[in-house]
């Protein structure tokens, strides 16, 4: 991989060295020396690699000893992960080995660091970057005494060399009379730093002086004398704390300077008392005309090229006189085309400003296909897993840093085509052609894409991924087991649906690449899990999902101390995970969804406390082999985040203590959250306590949505009666539950079949979701439901009544006591209104009497209701004018499916359907017509289907007001009689594209008002077993492209006009015998009516 790449897998190194544990375990087993002399050799060889990249392009000789670098930096990182590993199992109480022969390569290491650049006289290219520095450091016209420099840069781009060269030139020398160093890095600690500059200034340590102390010291040696002072790499973006710094050095002499690097224009902002030094500056256009003229140009020169002018629009960014545009345009894109080579060169020196560590990060894309999409998460999975992504200060979770990386590369435009959730998050990304190119150069033999042969891989090659499909008969290449220090293996273009690949020898992948650190077997048709997988110490990333025929995993993956992400979704027949698998430290990903088969969670999975991902927990009951880890398992857990499934509540014994104790309350990174009840019967736990279960599962009040499946009790738990708004502020999906919640956008309610109203009065109904307290009851005052809510799912409600059940009516007894009777409220005035609903779904609610007002309703589907809840809309819609004017106009979509007491289409109320454009009408048995007063204000309807309505007699009186239909399909209507119930009215069809019938058995013939229909492209007529010709008007459907008769036996021959049809570019034929003899088609008199389509299949075959 990239140089840049390199330069971070060695700070990487030197990290995990400085690890106290590390320092503290390597003098108890004799290998101090050793961790401080490997550590000498990489931070010689991170120096190194500062200018490398530059050096890499300019001789053989150089690509050469790059090459013996990188192959010692790797086998530096994996010596030190060996160690590592020994330390982890030290950790857990394990006996360690005597590991000073994993020491016994540090020598290797180092004999084979034989150059160096870092001799001023090899600093090439920075000549004038140098004398842009001194020239700030020896003018003394600034207004303050100290001046702070801030150089500006990306990691790797040579930020330390150039303040080295500036710090160490004779005229600096000679200009100051006190030079001091001090490297910041991440701790910006004033009292460390104040120590650390003493002691560059004076040779001696200032360890066990207190704060004030050190004050006065740095006082004299710095006040009144011209001073220079190199703040080296420096993080810290508190204002607060570097002026609790910058306070005790303004008393310099006149013309003092500070010199500070960074990567971050922010510290650069905060700092500098001048303009920063190659910075960054704010995204805007150049106030300079000049300027503007030139980029004008450029875009020019750009050749109309998006991807070329959105990456030097970056490379711009960083440019701020007329002579660095004019270069940029003379120089640099002087030769750039539409020629991809050219372009190439172009996107270079976007990568070229990216800092290291995305740099190595962006190559590693190279593994994916082109045009594959990349699943987001997953790809920040895999640059964990590599190293690539290191802790800063402040930012610890490597998740959440991997996510800024990967939205920094976006906002360059290295990725496109973005897939986002309906949240609004990104979930996957695509690289251009282009950018995929590049990535594959930058990487190099690091990165290699092969296929099954594995021609095309080196010796070198650490990441691999393959570009086919696995199949049953494929082995290992010599060549690619030639490659044994990959530390990758990737399956990126799998099939999604099951594959059996019973001789893949899972095995040798595993034997043959001890140093991987990530593994892909997914959708192998892997039936067991070899054991030696447990060798695989570096591991970091197992992926084993959809391997639907492994029933077990075995012990010795629990020994993969190192393993971050485990990937065993959709593994359908897993019954059980490994025992010990809380041995198993590191896991941050445990991916257990649609783990059907899991029938518990091993008793100790509550110590991996790192555990962010956990999609699928199972509450089992404890047997002979394994104990069964309860919902307490969950009480440490709190870091998880995404998803979470508790599958089989019903299993729960000490319902009420273990619920509690599962403290979901705390897993306040949790997005979704879904608690099922199986419905596999014959549970110990009463409906009863559902509801105890429930109460002691209250979430954070972060989750966006909230699932419940299967619960059987008839009241819902206390904390469900308090103000739902202020409990879930960020709520926006719930299913099964109805609450008023202002943001929440879906709501679904689904399979609660004892519920007969949304909401009651009586506080003892047992029926109801009745909330005490809850300000939905605001509704009858007139006021609005759920002001956001955008879509409504009612679903098998089947005994579901109405919105409110009845409220009592108070009133005094003879005593002057209350008491009440009752009184409906099922009234139109009494409906719930929802002013954003634009999606309503009601389906198997067969006794839900009324509708909620839905003025502004964009898609509406009907399934297996009363015909009264059609019949109530289109009255609402018809008496309306006042309240809603234009009720139901901006209806674009409906759909009525299994309404079996609907006999005709509304007549009134359904005039304001100005722009319905799809009608689907299905398994209406009663339905016997549509009237024209119910159609004819459907004038922008585009789309129509009518299917399985056995009774429906007429259908095309009304159809000359549907002027805008493109398509229209008729299925399963078996008593219509298309043939004498078109004629006139079809002739308004002048925008029909599409005409589909099947199973028609009164269709003789088409009928003859089809004629007219010119406009028809695509038509299709199958099923129908009476139909015995087509007429010789057919020739008069000029534009017609694609023509389908499938089963219609009947059909014997083809009209003569058919050959007219020039336009007709694709014909199919099936199971219509008649037309043709077996093994003689083209000999047939038919043949020559047809024989000038360019595409024709009969019966499946192409002819």
């Amino acid at each position: 991989m990239a140089e840049a790449g390199l330069f971070n897998i060695a700070d990487g190194i030197l990290g995990k060295i400085g690890n106290l544990a590390l320092q503290e375990i390597g003098l108890v087993w004799g290998v101090k020396e050793q961790l401080e002399k490997l550590k000498n050799t990489v931070s010689a060889i991170k120096a190194v690699l500062l200018d490398a990249e530059d050096q890499h392009a300019k001789s053989h000789e150089v690509r050469d000893w790059l090459g013996k670098l990188k192959d010692a930096v790797y086998d530096a990182d994996d010596l030190l992960d060996d160690f590592s590993t020994h330390v982890l199992k030290r950790q857990q109480g394990k006996r360690g080995k005597q590991v000073s022969f994993l020491f016994s390569k540090v020598s290797q290491v180092e004999r084979k660091q034989t150059h160096s650049f870092v001799r001023k006289e090899d600093v090439v290219g920075r000549q004038g970057d140098k004398d842009a520095i001194m020239k700030r450091l020896l003018e003394s016209n600034g207004v303050d005494n100290v001046s702070v420099i801030p150089i500006v840069g990306i990691g790797g781009q040579g930020k330390t060399t150039l303040a080295q060269l500036a710090y160490n030139d004779e005229r600096t020398v000679k200009h100051f009379k006190l030079r001091m160093w001090v490297c910041v890095s991440d701790v910006f600690d004033v009292k460390m730093i104040v120590g650390k500059i003493l002691e560059s200034a004076t040779g001696s340590r200032y360890e066990s002086l207190e704060m004030d102390s050190l004050k006065t010291h740095l006082r004299k040696r710095i006040d009144g004398r011209k001073y220079l002072l190199v703040l080296d790499d420096m993080w810290n973006d508190s204002r607060k704390r570097w002026l609790n710094l910058a306070d005790l050095l303004m008393n310099g002499a006149r013309g003092s300077k500070i010199i500070v690097t960074t990567r971050a224009q922010l510290v650069a902002s905060i700092t500098g008392t001048s303009q920063p030094y190659l910075a960054f500056k704010e995204s805007k256009e150049p106030n300079d005309s000049r300027l503007v003229a030139i980029g004008k140009d450029i875009v020019k020169k750009c050749a109309g090229n998006p991807l070329v002018i959105r990456t030097i629009g970056g490379v711009l960014y960083t440019k701020d006189t007329e002579i660095e545009w004019l270069s940029l345009k003379k120089r640099q894109l002087s030769t750039v085309t539409r020629n991809e080579d050219d372009i190439l060169s172009v996107l270079m020196l976007s990568y070229e400003q990216l800092p290291s560590y995305l740099k190595q990060c962006f190559a590693y894309c190279s593994l994916f296909l082109k045009d594959y999409e990349i699943n987001k998460q997953m790809l920040i999975s895999l640059w964990i897993a590599e190293g690539f992504v290191q802790p800063l200060q402040g930012i610890q979770c490597l998740e959440e840093l991997g996510d800024q990386y990967f939205m920094d590369l976006l906002r360059r435009s290295f990725f496109q085509d973005v897939e986002y959730d309906e949240w609004g998050n990104v979930i996957s990304c695509k690289l251009h052609d282009l950018m995929h190119d590049l990535a594959q150069l930058i990487a190099g033999s690091d990165c290699s894409m092969v296929d099954l042969d594995c021609e095309n891989i080196s010796e070198r090659t650490r990441h691999v991924s393959l570009s086919a499909k696995l199949d049953s008969s494929w082995k290992i290449p010599t060549t690619l087991l030639n490659a044994n220090k990959i530390r990758t293996f990737l399956l990126p273009i799998q099939p999604i649906h099951r594959v059996v690949l019973d001789k893949v020898d899972h095995e040798a992948i595993i034997s043959s690449f001890r140093l991987m650190r990530v593994l892909d077997l997914h959708n192998t048709g892997l039936h067991i899990l070899p054991r030696i997988i447990g060798k695989l110490k570096h591991l970091r990333y197992l992926d084993l999902s959809k391997n639907e025929v492994i029933r077990k995993l075995p012990s010795s993956i629990t020994e993969l101390l190192n393993l971050q992400t485990l990937k065993i979704y959709s593994c359908k027949r897993l019954e059980q995970l490994p025992r010990k698998l809380s041995n198993m430290i590191s896991l941050k990903h445990l991916e257990t969804g649609q783990c059907t088969g899991l029938t518990l969670m091993p008793s100790g999975i509550g110590q991996l406390t790192s555990l962010q991902t956990l999609t699928r927990f199972v509450v089992g009951t404890s047997s002979f082999e394994m104990a069964s880890g309860g919902l307490r398992e969950l009480k440490d857990l709190n870091e998880l985040r995404g998803e979470l499934m508790i599958a089989k509540l019903e299993n729960l014994r000490n319902v009420a203590a273990e619920c509690k104790e599962a403290n979901l309350k705390e897993k306040q990174h949790l997005e979704v959250l879904t608690l099922d009840w199986s419905r596999e019967g014959n549970s110990h736990v009463t409906f009863e306590e559902d509801e105890a279960l429930l109460e002691g599962l209250q979430p954070h009040s972060n989750l966006q949505e909230f699932h419940i499946y299967g619960y059987r009790a008839e009241r819902f738990p206390k904390w469900m009666s308090l103000d739902m708004a202020l409990l879930f502020p960020n709520l926006l999906e719930i299913t099964i539950l109805e609450f008023q919640l202002p943001k929440l956008k879906v709501l679904r309610l689904e399979e609660i079949t004892a519920i007969e109203y949304i909401e009651d009065s009586n506080a003892e109904s047992s029926s109801s979701l009745s909330f005490k307290g809850n300000p939905m009851n605001r509704g009858r005052e007139g006021k609005e439901f759920f002001p956001c809510l955008e879509e409504l799912v009612f679903f098998d409600l089947r005994n579901l009544k109405g919105w409110w059940g009845e409220a009592p009516l108070v009133t005094n007894d003879n005593h002057g006591a209350a008491s009440s009777s009752q009184r409906p409220l099922q009234k139109k005035e009494s409906m719930p209104s929802f002013p954003c609903l634009s999606k309503l779904k009601i389906g198997i609610c067969t006794n839900l009497s009324h509708m909620p007002l839905h003025p502004f309703l964009e898609e509406l589907e009907l399934k297996n209701t009363p015909a009264r809840l059609l019949q109530q809309s289109a009255m609402v819609a018809a008496g309306a004018n006042l309240v809603y004017p234009l009720y139901l106009s901006k209806l674009k979509v409906m759909h009525i499916d299994g309404i079996i007491d609907l006999v005709s289409f509304p007549e009134k109320g359904l005039h304001h359907l100005i722009s319905l454009q799809h009608l689907s009408i299905e398994n209406c048995p009663d339905l016997i017509c549509l009237t024209e007063e119910g159609l004819k204000s459907l004038t922008s309807l585009r789309f129509f289907n009518i299917r399985c309505c056995e009774m429906l007699k007429s259908l095309f009186k009304g159809f000359k007001h549907l002027t805008a239909l493109e398509e229209l399909e008729i299925k399963e209507c078996r008593e219509l009689d298309l043939s004498k119930d078109l004629e006139e009215n079809v002739m308004e069809l002048q925008c029909l594209r599409t005409l589909r019938i099947r199973d028609m058995p009164k269709l003789s013939s088409l009928p003859d008002g089809l004629q007219q229909v010119t406009t028809l492209k695509d038509l299709q007529i199958s099923s129908c077993l009476n139909l015995k010709t087509l007429p010789e008007w057919i020739g008069n459907l000029t534009s017609l492209q694609r023509f389908e008769v499938l089963d219609c036996p009947q059909l014997a021959s083809f009209p003569q006009t058919l050959y007219s049809l020039k336009a007709l570019e694709y014909l199919e034929i099936t199971s219509c015998s008649k037309l043709f003899d077996k093994g003689q088609i083209k000999k047939c008199k038919n043949w020559s009516m047809i024989a000038h389509i360019p595409e024709i299949f009969i019966d499946g075959e192409k002819m």
